[in-house]
C-alpha cells in the first residue's frame, strides 16, 4: 500500500542533513510511495529528485512572536498546512534542531525526530537549563539514531530510557556513480576535502597537517561557510597559496570526489559522514579521524587517526599518496537506500 512520508528541514543547502532527506525522498519515491518534503527557509541549492514534492513553509512570519510562545504557534501552523497541502502523513521525518524546536509539540501522527549529530560535542558547552530544555525536546517523541555512535552519544546524554533506534544514513550509488560523470574537474593528482566551512569538520587541522606532510599532492577544499575566509587566510600565513585549492561549494561534488586520490577528513566530531560513503562507492580511499561518531563504523583501523593529531594526520596523508590502494574499503550492505527505505517504511506500523 503507498504510504505518504513528510522530511521536513529547515533548508536545502549543501549539508550531509539537506542530502539525507533528498536521498530518502528519492528512495522512497522509486519505491512507490508519496515523499514530500517541506522547507521553512527558501533556499535550494541541491538538486531535487524527479517525483519529490516541495512544499514552502513561511517560518519567517512566526520570528516576530515571543520565543515562549513561537514553537508551538508554529507548530500548530505546520500542522495545518500539511494537513492541507499534502493530507494526513503515514509518517513524519524532522530533521535538525530548528525544526526539532517546532515539531516536537506536533499532533500528527508517528512523528520522528532524526539524530544527525554527536549531540555531546555539539553542544559540548552547553549550560544545565539548556541540556534540560533539550532534553524536553528529544523525549517527546520517538528518535533516529544516523549512526551506532549517535545512538550510544544520544542514551549517554539524555538518559538509557530514550525512546531512539539506529537506522543508516542511507547512498544512491547508482546515482553517485552517475553524477560522478557529468563533468571533468580541472585539476588531477590530488587529495580533497568535502564539507562546509564550520568548526566540528576542522579544516584548520586539516590545513596545518597538510603543511607538515610531504605535500604529494595538492589538497584541493569542496565547500562554502563561515570560516572560509579565515581558512583561506591560514592557507596564505603557511605559505600554501597554490597547494591548496579552495573550489567553492558544488552542487554536485561527485566529479572531484570520483578523481581525486584520496578523501581526507579531519573533523573533531561527526553525525555520520555521508562523504566516506561517497567515497568508498566512487573507489576513492579515504583517511580519517577516529573522531565521534561514524568513521569507525564504516572504516578499518588502520585508515583512522586520533582527532586533532596534526603529525599523525600528515604521516597518513603521505603513506595515502604513496600507496592508496592500501586505503581502499568496500561499501556495507546496510548503507543501500531501499534497505534504509525499508527501515524508515518500518516505522510506520511498529
Amino acid at each position: 500500500m503507498k504510504k505518504t512520508v513528510v522530511l521536513a528541514i529547515f533548508t536545502l543547502q549543501g549539508n550531509g542533513a539537506e542530502r539525507f532527506a533528498l536521498t530518502l525522498a528519492k528512495g522512497l519515491i522509486d519505491a512507490g510511495h508519496d515523499a514530500h518534503i517541506i522547507y521553512f527557509k527558501p533556499i535550494i541549492d541541491l538538486p531535487v529528485p524527479d517525483g519529490v514534492q516541495l512544499h514552502y513553509f513561511d517560518y519567517r512570519r512566526y520570528r516576530i512572536l515571543p520565543k515562549f510562545m513561537r514553537s508551538a504557534v508554529a507548530c500548530a501552523a505546520f500542522d495545518r498546512f500539511v494537513m492541507r497541502e499534502i493530507g494526513m502523513p503515514d509518517l513524519v521525518l524532522s530533521n535538525l534542531y530548528p525544526v526539532d524546536l517546532i515539531l516536537h509539540k506536533s499532533k500528527l501522527p508517528n512523528v520522528h525526530l532524526v539524530i544527525h549529530n554527536t549531540m555531546s560535542e555539539e553542544y559540548r558547552s552547553a549550560s544545565a537549563t539548556q541540556l534540560s530544555h533539550l532534553k524536553q525536546i528529544y523525549q517527546s517523541k520517538p528518535c533516529i539514531g544516523v549512526s551506532q555512535g549517535v545512538t550510544n552519544d544520544f542514551l549517554a546524554l539524555f538518559g538509557k530510557d530514550s525512546d531512539i533506534q539506529t537506522i543508516y544514513n542511507p547512498i544512491d550509488a547508482d546515482a553517485i556513480i552517475i553524477d560522478a560523470d557529468a563533468y571533468q574537474p580541472p585539476y588531477q593528482g590530488y587529495m580533497v576535502h568535502v564539507g562546509k566551512f564550520k568548526q566540528q569538520k576542522r579544516h584548520d587541522i586539516l590545513i596545518r597537517a597538510y603543511a607538515k606532510s610531504k605535500r604529494l599532492k595538492p589538497l584541493v577544499l569542496v565547500g562554502t561557510g563561515p570560516l572560509l575566509e579565515q581558512n583561506k587566510q591560514l592557507v596564505h600565513e603557511l605559505g600554501l597559496d597554490g597547494q591548496v585549492i579552495f573550489a567553492g561549494f558544488q552542487k554536485n561534488p561527485y566529479p572531484w570526489i570520483k578523481h581525486a586520490d584520496i578523501m581526507v577528513i579531519a573533523s573533531d566530531f561527526e553525525g555520520f559522514s555521508i562523504a566516506i560513503l561517497e567515497s568508498i562507492v566512487l573507489d576513492t580511499p579515504v583517511i580519517s579521524t577516529d573522531c565521534p561518531s561514524g568513521p569507525a563504523e564504516i572504516l578499518p583501523s588502520q585508515n583512522l587517526v586520533p582527532v586533532q593529531d596534526i603529525e599523525s594526520l600528515a604521516q597518513k596523508m603521505d603513506e595515502a599518496c604513496q600507496a592508496p590502494m592500501q586505503f581502499q574499503s568496500s561499501p556495507k550492505i546496510w548503507f543501500n537506500l531501499p534497505a534504509t527505505v525499508q527501515k524508515y517504511l518500518n516505522l510506520i506500523s511498529s
